[in-house]
């Protein structure tokens, strides 16, 4: 049994080599993203119509255009992904819901998905947001 704890000589040796090869890999890693630049980004959303917009907004302008906002409904359990929609030039976004969908009181967000751009260890990334919640009033 106590030969199944022993170590051959030079297992030292071992432990040095992945000890240098985890610090490289780390080493590595940080110049790898060295050349990223990451922006954060907020998420407005209004319950006027057209029911329901927004806003993406970014101090990097290409962290405006072309991101994905989902639209949720909060709800006991996990929340229900309403629709769906891209910014436009100017980090607008709009979903319609179909007024049979709402009902009063019910509370949506919106969240503005990751955006990234990195090619070769250089580029962005754009942060992920989510808007307050509204509430729904109807008729």
């Amino acid at each position: 049994m106590n030969e199944m704890f022993r170590t051959r000589s030079g297992g030292g040796r071992a432990v040095a080599i992945l000890a240098v090869a985890a610090v490289g890999c780390a080493t590595w890693a940080a110049t790898a993203t060295a050349g990223v630049d990451k922006f954060d980004s907020k998420t407005t959303i209004s319950r006027f119509l057209p029911l329901y917009h927004g806003k993406v907004k970014s101090a990097e302008g290409k962290c405006e255009r072309g991101r994905r906002v989902a639209l949720f409904e909060t709800r006991p359990g996990r929340d229900r992904k309403v629709a769906s929609d891209r910014t436009d030039s100017r980090g607008r976004w709009k979903v319609k819901v179909p007024a049979g969908q709402l009902e009063p009181q019910d509370r949506f967000y919106a969240r503005a998905r990751r955006k990234l751009n990195i090619v070769s260890g250089d580029g962005f990334v754009c942060r992920p947001d989510r808007s307050p919640t509204v509430v729904f009033v109807g008729d």
